[in-house]
């Protein structure tokens, strides 16, 4: 990690990356999880002969090498402005960063949206049943076609104003089977909650039909509460306050695949 050059290890800073609210960033436990990622690319090249794998190790070895952060003169604090990162899908350092970036622009489009249309939210998970990795692909294709065939049906389509849709994947590696499953967070009008209202029950049906499953699905359907009775300022930073600690939006930000997924101790 790099912010200032010295002429002997002696006159090092260590120095610690923080949040606003004061939670310290992990860049050191996720440069340590990329460079595990990266030695495993390189047993596969190894292993296979295959070029594609120590190009793949190259890229997340170097990623996050050095990070060159500058001092705001007006607050003091330190702002990362130069760095080099991998991007490859399952660096842990590129994941954790996508994440946050995710989150800080579906924040700012949640309060845009609160501020013009002052809808209510909710926040749905729909699923289908686990499969194995060789179906997995399929899986996700149908999930996106089921999804949007979904969002067109005359009762959801006349009752939301869009969506933030994120795809999550998960592992049982006692079963050695994948759990795709998608986290939405939904802006409805104002009046959903009386004659637009659809029911739990309502929503699985809908989504077991546009997916033609011969199965009930698993789908949790929950309220993104504000506080009644305060002015439309308050009403927005409550709704703010309550998605937040429902971790709505964070939930649909979070990584596509997991770190700990992927790695399993040093496996």
């Amino acid at each position: 990690m790099c912010n200032e050059f010295y002429t002997s290890e002696s006159d090092y800073i260590i120095f610690e990356d923080k949040t606003a609210t004061g939670k310290k960033r992990d860049w050191r436990g996720k440069k340590v999880r990329s460079s595990l990622v990266a030695a495993h690319y390189e047993g596969l090249e190894k292993r296979t002969g295959a070029p594609y794998y120590g190009k793949k190790a190259e890229k997340v070895c170097n990623c996050a090498e050095c990070l060159v952060f500058r001092r705001d003169m007006e607050t003091g604090r330190l702002r990362l402005s130069n760095a080099y990162f991998c991007k490859v899908r399952l660096c842990s350092m590129c994941a954790w960063r996508r994440s946050l970036k995710i989150a800080s622009h579906n924040k700012l489009i949640v309060e845009e949206a609160n501020r013009q249309y002052k809808p209510a939210w909710i926040f749905l998970t729909l699923t289908v049943k686990n499969v194995d990795g060789e179906d997995l692909n399929h899986a996700i294709s149908d999930m996106m076609k089921g999804f949007n065939r979904l969002m067109k049906y005359k009762k959801v389509d006349s009752s939301v104003l869009g969506y933030f849709r994120a795809l999550e994947i998960t592992k049982n590696h006692e079963q050695n089977t994948y759990h795709p499953h998608f986290h939405v967070l939904i802006p409805v009008k104002r009046n959903y909650f009386g004659k637009s209202y659809i029911k739990q029950s309502e929503w699985t049906s809908l989504w077991k039909k546009a997916m033609k499953l011969d199965y009930t699905p698993v789908v949790h359907v929950q309220r993104v509460k504000g506080k009644k009775g305060i002015d439309a300022e308050a009403i927005e930073q409550e709704v703010r306050k309550e998605m937040e600690e429902q971790k709505a939006i964070l939930e649909i930000s979070k990584y596509p695949v997991k770190d700990t997924d992927v790695i399993r101790g040093n496996e």
